[in-house]
Parts: C-alpha cells; sequence; structure tokens
C-alpha cells in the first residue's frame, strides 16, 4: 500500500483494536514522514529513535521527559510520591533532568506518569532495523511490551524490517507484541514537495517514469543539482536549467537505487549477447538510455555531471558555455542539409565567432567550420584567414611559453575536418616549436641560474630525445656554445644540473663539434672547472675523458 495511507490509519488507531502496531517499509519511502505528519495536530506524542541508542532503558528516558515535562506539576506529584525531590522543579529543566537521573529510575517515572494519562498518548519508535548491536531483540521486545500495557497508550514501530540482522528473534517476539503490520511499498501522494525544495511540476513529471521509491534518494538528487545549480551562471534558458535538473536526478537515482539495473542471467553464453548485456548495462548507457532520451543536452554534459557527482572533476564554467551552445543548436536544421543562401546566413555568425572566441579548441573547432562550408560554396576567405592564423597563434604560443607544451602534440587535430585548417595547424606547431626553442636557447646563452632556465634546459632536453620535437632543435643552438652554457663560473647545485642538460642537448646535436669545443674551453678554466666538466662529459658520453 502506498504511505499515503498511514494518515488514515493514525487517524483510527484510537478506536483500533490495536495497541502495537508496526508500519513496515523499505528506507526513504517516507514512512516517518508520513507518521509525523499525520500526529502534527496531537499534542500527546512522543517519538524516539533507536538508531545510536546504546541502552535499551534510553526509551523510558525519552518517553518520560517528552511527555512528563509537558505537566512539570503533575510531575512534582508523582515524584513526591516516590521520594521527597519537590526542590529540584525549583530549578531549571536541564538541571531537574541530571538530578532526577541520579535519583530514581525513570522506568518508574514513566510507569507512574501514564497511572496519570487520561487520553491516548501515542510512542513512535523508530529505526527499529538500526538498533545498536549492543541491545538485544528479546530485550527490546519486553520493553515495547511493557509500554503498550500502560494506561491510554498506544505504540507505533516503524521499521524496514528486510534490513533487520536476526529475523528469527524478530519473527518469534514480533507475533506476540505486535498487533498488526501495515507494509507501505509506496511513497506517499500527497508528499509537500515544496518543503524539500524540490519543483512539484517536475517531479510529479518524473515519478510517472521512473517509479522511485526512495525519498532521500529524491532529496539526494535535489541536493545535487542545487549544488550543480550554484557553478552555473544565470542568464541561460530556463529549459537548460531544467535538462540539467533531469540529468541530476537520473545520475542520482540510479547510482543510488539502480532502477534500471538488470541482473545476468547465467545461461546467456553467447560472447555476443554478453558484451550487448554488458555495455547497455553499464550506469553511463542506463542514465542516458532512461533518463535523458530526446533532451537536447549533449551526452558530455551529462557525463560533466557525472563526475562531479563521483568527486573526480570540477565543473568548468567555460565547458558548460561550450555545452549551452550545442543546446540552443539541438534540433536545428544540420548545415549539411542547407541551400547556399541558408548557409551564406551562417557564415557570418561563425566568422564572428572566430573574432571573439578566446578558447584554444572552440576557435579551431569555429574555425574547421567556417573553411569547410566557404570553400563549398567557393567563397573568399583571405581575410578572415589571416586573422585566424595570427590569432590562434599568438594563442598557443602563449600557452606553451607557460609550459602548456600539450598544444604542441599531434593530436590538437585529430578532430578537424577541413584540410586547409589542417595544414594551418600543422604548419603553425612547426613554427611554434622553433620559436620555443629559439625562446630557450637565447634564454639559456644569457642566464644559466634559477628555476626558469633549469625548466628550459630541461624541455630543451627532452625535445632531443623526442622525434616528434628533435628536428625544431638540430640547427638552432648555436648561442648555447659559450662559457656561461657550462659549469664554470659562480656555479650552484641548480646551475650544475642546468649545464648538465644544455651540454646533453649539445652532444647530442653535434657530438664531434661538442668534444672538441669542451677541450677547448678547458684550457681556460680553473682545475675545479676542468673537473666538473670532465664528469659531466663522461655522464654524458659513457666515456673517460683525458685531463688537459
Amino acid at each position: 500500500m502506498k504511505a499515503d495511507y498511514i494518515k488514515e490509519i493514525i487517524k483510527k488507531y484510537d478506536k483500533m483494536p490495536y495497541d502495537c502496531i508496526l508500519i513496515d517499509g523499505t528506507w526513504g519511502i517516507g514512512k516517518t514522514y508520513a507518521i509525523k505528519d499525520a500526529l502534527k495536530e496531537r499534542r500527546n506524542v512522543c517519538f524516539v529513535s533507536l538508531f545510536g541508542m546504546k541502552d535499551v532503558q534510553q526509551i523510558f528516558h525519552e518517553t518520560f521527559y517528552q511527555l512528563g515535562l509537558k505537566d512539570k506539576n503533575g510531575i512534582q506529584k508523582i515524584i513526591s510520591r516516590l521520594i521527597d525531590v519537590i526542590a529540584v522543579f525549583s530549578k531549571k529543566v536541564g538541571v531537574a533532568k541530571g538530578i532526577l537521573e541520579s535519583i530514581i529510575k525513570e522506568k518508574e517515572l514513566f510507569f507512574e506518569l501514564t497511572k496519570t494519562f487520561q487520553e491516548l498518548h501515542i510512542i513512535v519508535i523508530d529505526d527499529l532495523e538500526r538498533m545498536n548491536d549492543s541491545i538485544s531483540m528479546e530485550e527490546m521486545f519486553g520493553i515495547i511490551d511493557e509500554i503498550k500495557r500502560c494506561n491510554y497508550v498506544k505504540v507505533i514501530l516503524v521499521a524496514n524490517t528486510s534490513e533487520i540482522r536476526n529475523k528469527e528473534v524478530f519473527e518469534k517476539y514480533s507475533e506476540k507484541v505486535i498487533d498488526r503490520i501495515y507494509q507501505m511499498t509506496e511513497h506517499t501522494d500527497n508528499i509537500a514537495w515544496s518543503k524539500l525544495n524540490i519543483n512539484c511540476g517536475f517531479i510529479n513529471q518524473f515519478l510517472k517514469v521512473h517509479k522511485v521509491r526512495n525519498l532521500r534518494t529524491l532529496q539526494k538528487a535535489q541536493n545535487l543539482y542545487d549544488d550543480v545549480r550554484l557553478q552555473l551562471k544565470d542568464g541561460y534558458m530556463d529549459a537548460f536549467y531544467d535538462e540539467i535538473r533531469l540529468a541530476c536526478y537520473g545520475i542520482v537515482v540510479e547510482s543510488t537505487d539502480g532502477l534500471y539495473y538488470r541482473e545476468k542471467e547465467d545461461t546467456n553464453n553467447d560472447p555476443v549477447s554478453n558484451v550487448t548485456f554488458n555495455l547497455t548495462n553499464r550506469l553511463e548507457f542506463r542514465i542516458k538510455n532512461h533518463y535523458l532520451r530526446g533532451v537536447r543536452i549533449s551526452g558530455n554534459m551529462a557525463d560533466i555531471i557525472q563526475k562531479y557527482y563521483e568527486n573526480k572533476a570540477e565543473i568548468n564554467a567555460e565547458e558548460v558555455d561550450g555545452e549551452y551552445q550545442i543546446f540552443l543548436h539541438a534540433g536545428d536544421k544540420a548545415n549539411y542539409y542547407k541551400s547556399d543562401e541558408e548557409m551564406k546566413l551562417v557564415l557570418p555568425k561563425l566568422a564572428e565567432n572566430i573574432r571573439t572566441e578566446n578558447n584554444i579548441g572552440k576557435l579551431i573547432k569555429y574555425a574547421d567550420e567556417y573553411l569547410i562550408w566557404s570553400e563549398h560554396l567557393e567563397l573568399d576567405t583571405k581575410q578572415i584567414l589571416t586573422e585566424y592564423e595570427q590569432k590562434i597563434h599568438d594563442m598557443i604560443y602563449a600557452e606553451v611559453v607557460n609550459g602548456k607544451l600539450d598544444y604542441l602534440s599531434y593530436t590538437i587535430d585529430i578532430h578537424i575536418q577541413s584540410e586547409t585548417n589542417r595544414n594551418i595547424i600543422n604548419k603553425l606547431i612547426q613554427d611554434i616549436k622553433i620559436e620555443l626553442v629559439r625562446l630557450y636557447v637565447q634564454y639559456l646563452s644569457e642566464e644559466t641560474h634559477g628555476d626558469l632556465a633549469y625548466d628550459y634546459s630541461f624541455n630543451l632536453r627532452s625535445f632531443m630525445n623526442n622525434t616528434y620535437y628533435k628536428k625544431a632543435v638540430s640547427g638552432n643552438i648555436d648561442e648555447l656554445y659559450n662559457k656561461k652554457s657550462f659549469p664554470i663560473d659562480d656555479v650552484t647545485e641548480t646551475q650544475y644540473r642546468t649545464s648538465y642538460n644544455i651540454m646533453n642537448v649539445m652532444y647530442m646535436e653535434n657530438r664531434e663539434r661538442f668534444i672538441q669545443y669542451c677541450n677547448e674551453l678547458k684550457k681556460s678554466c680553473d682545475h675545479m672547472a676542468r673537473h666538473r666538466i670532465d664528469v659531466l662529459l663522461k655522464e654524458i658520453t659513457g666515456e673517460e675523458q683525458r685531463g688537459i
């Protein structure tokens, strides 16, 4: 039954012949929520959670202080019959509580308290399945049985019985103590979603398709969306935010509850079927196929959110901007199917994107699209090409100078479709390699001290060990043939390691010239400098150098 029925049960509980009922259902289905909502107008109610409780006697502690301290005068009369502690209640409640715990058993106080009841009191004991291992099930049911026999007291137990560890003991004692069990299989239809900060229209549509039973899962999904929304800038279309929210819900629900996860049947041993099964049963596939089919956001946008949820990556504002552009154009007529006149309306926008874009990947993409369709229409592209070549050169050069050498990797042109654009990028990369080598060489020919000099020398040495970069170095290091490249004057450990890298480069570029230069240089050095050069030469060449 639906959790809505809990309200009907509690509404009639006063007249029912039961003194102890159990509301059973899976975690998050809304049992506690519905019970509290049904009892919110009643004053004689006590809520006790067994989660974290280490001593079952604490139940009496909670019930006495939740029910008893509402009527301080009545409690005073009860206590005076047991022990003369009337003065205690002239103190603050917290002080009184501490004193009472030390001199009177709360169990006795509770039983005396119930003798004064003139109307029904309901005690809700929640989280039965989360009971501490130090508490025995037998003792727990013993206390519940004592409580339900009290004057004007009824008990509501709340549990997910499928998670109770000691099932045999539970079933043995529950028959004697629990008068009726109500099984909740679906969450309530009348949830105040706004109190959970969940959009009512959205969640009603979502639940029509995806039968989520766990309210906690839905709350986690909303929390993820609220979190992601903080990472997104304002100004996007509402529909974009709506689909982001749908992705958040799909990711959390499927990761947590696995609504569409399928168990593999052992009888199916067909290799092709197994591959298909494994592919379609993957979390990423289930999310996109069952929750995000037909949406305008891309699969990559869903991946961005999922990686963020799994703490594998942060959300990048620029990347989201790019995804928003994909969202805006999703469903548009593909350029491939447009007429000449329609394409001529697209090209100025692409040209403007090339002029204004500050992201390298996006700039190359815009240029690629512009060139492909311009060449098909046989339009003049000289002006925009000149602007593009200079701009992309300056952007990539600035990045590699700052150490981001990945931009010089051959993988940068993998997704380039235009042959013109591919040639531009390939030539640009080769040119920048040479420019970068010249920058390193010019700097190192004048300065070999400091961390920057070491970094430049290390990169230069790495280039010589990589066939993809080696050509850019060969023939471009003449300026390094000077005394500053060697460990001669004002030597520090960092400068020594920098000299080692430089000498390595010189050796690999032209072995004979390098050895000859070293021998000539040693003639004008002091003994320590000659020794250092010989040590490095031996490390580099693997040969013992003769002293001069």
